[in-house]
């Protein structure tokens, strides 16, 4: 999104020029629009500069009230800007996409869609009513930048052993999140929604998998030796909508994992193990890989690690009904462009 002519001169009046310039515009670039509605589900603070936790008046959400949602921090965003009518200073307010349900024009769309096409009813396993999600976000981790800094974590451990850990060249699954991102803990009682937003992961109720999912989710997902699994389930699998529950959920995760480790870009990550590479390049790959500009779909998620810059997570983002056919650059290229901040970092070697 060009950043306005008069935002411009106001940044070029107060001194700003060079890299400052740049850093200001991308800043306000990243912005991702859209029209949708907000129904606040705890009482959070609504912040006039989220980053500066700036709040004029206390202003904080009032639980089941529904606001206007302007629009995201970035795509796949972790605050949504709101409207508080009579707020101080300024009406428009940040707020944390966890603190409610996000709803936006094309996801009332979608399910218009699903209802009259397929007729789709969810499971009822552990909640997620309604029809399947047709925009969704893979996020699949480089486990060795994961574990950089967290190396007590059991999955880390066993990583930082053994060179040979599948998870130390090939992407392992953070999860598969219906958008806007922001549709959380669909009719999962409150008991439990603690539970995962504390870190009791243990305590979530185990998945009811079979035996062959739970044998290859427990290889592609390193995490679940910390049931982030049943983490990801919770907050994400029961918005999801599939017939199949989580059994569904995971073996839809793992079809397009498997795609996307046996491609090209799988084989670019592991070869360049221990090196940096360019977002543009990253993004080449996924081009050549998927099909033309598939690779604008994804956005790229990098940490610093003491001076080093490491690639952690790729955000994949996806449109169309996921089924054992589907083909990965097929919804790649049916989902919107997304912005990726990150320019580049080091695929992180294992220990």
């Amino acid at each position: 999104m060009p950043l306005p002519r008069f935002a411009l001169a106001v940044l070029l009046g107060a001194g700003l020029s060079g890299y400052a310039l740049i850093g200001a515009v991308d800043r306000a670039a990243a912005f991702e629009a859209l029209d949708g509605r907000f129904t606040a589900t705890t009482s959070c603070p609504a912040y006039q500069s989220k980053n500066t936790r700036s709040n004029p008046g206390a202003i904080a959400t009032e639980v089941d009230q529904t606001y206007r949602a302007l629009g995201l921090n970035r795509a796949s965003g972790d605050y949504v800007q709101i409207v508080v009518p009579e707020a101080p200073v300024t009406d428009r307010r940040w707020v944390s996409v966890e603190c409610g349900r996000l709803q936006t024009g094309s996801d009332r769309q979608d399910a218009a869609v699903e209802d009259k096409d397929d007729g789709n009813e969810a499971g009822d396993d552990a909640g997620g009513g309604g029809p399947e999600s047709l925009n969704n976000v893979l996020a699949v981790s480089w486990q060795p930048a994961f574990c950089e800094s967290r190396r007590s974590r059991r999955e880390c451990a066993a990583l930082n052993r053994d060179a040979r850990h599948p998870a130390a060249t090939r992407l392992s699954i953070h999860g598969l999140w219906p958008q806007p991102y922001g549709r959380f803990y669909c009719d999962v009682p409150p008991a439990r929604v603690e539970q995962a937003r504390s870190g009791r992961w243990s305590a979530l109720p185990a998945l009811p998998l079979s035996a062959e999912t739970r044998a290859a989710l427990d290889t592609a997902m390193p995490g679940s030796a910390s049931h982030l699994d049943r983490y990801q389930w919770t907050k994400h699998g029961t918005c999801f909508g599939g017939a199949g529950g989580a059994e569904e959920y995971f073996r839809d995760t793992l079809h397009l994992l498997d795609q996307l480790n046996a491609s090209a870009v799988g084989a670019f990550l592991a070869d360049n193990s221990g090196r940096y590479v360019s977002a543009a390049d990253l993004r080449g790959v996924f081009d050549r890989a998927f099909g033309p500009d598939a690779g604008a779909r994804v956005d790229i998620d990098c940490s610093d690690a003491g001076d080093r810059r490491l690639i952690m997570e790729l955000r994949i983002h996806l449109r169309g009904r996921i089924t054992p056919e589907a083909g990965l650059g097929d919804l790649m290229r049916a989902a919107r462009p997304v912005r990726s901040d990150c320019r580049g970092g080091e695929i992180d070697a294992a220990g």
